[in-house]
């Protein structure tokens, strides 16, 4: 087996990165779905309930947002070679 040069690791770590914050993106979605979609809920949100959303679409967004700036960072590169 040949050597990996120090890119060809880098784009192994960064897409093991990506695959796991999407696929916790994906599992805390589905979560949040299951919870709306079959669980019986009262009229109000129990301030627990409440709190746990909160913390959910929290990490959520920093998913989303690192997501983004991997894409972004890569996007850069490959027009910093292309010049």
């Amino acid at each position: 087996m040949a050597r990996m040069t120090s890119e060809e690791i880098e784009i192994r770590i960064w897409a093991f990165i990506v695959v796991i914050l999407s696929t916790m993106l994906f599992i805390i979605a589905i979560g949040v779905m299951w919870a709306v979609a079959y669980e019986d809920q009262g009229m109000e949100l129990a301030p627990i309930d409440g709190i746990f959303l909160e913390i959910l679409k929290a990490v959520a967004y920093m998913s989303i947002g690192t997501l983004g700036g991997i894409a972004g960072r890569k996007i850069g590169k490959v027009e910093e070679k292309a010049e």
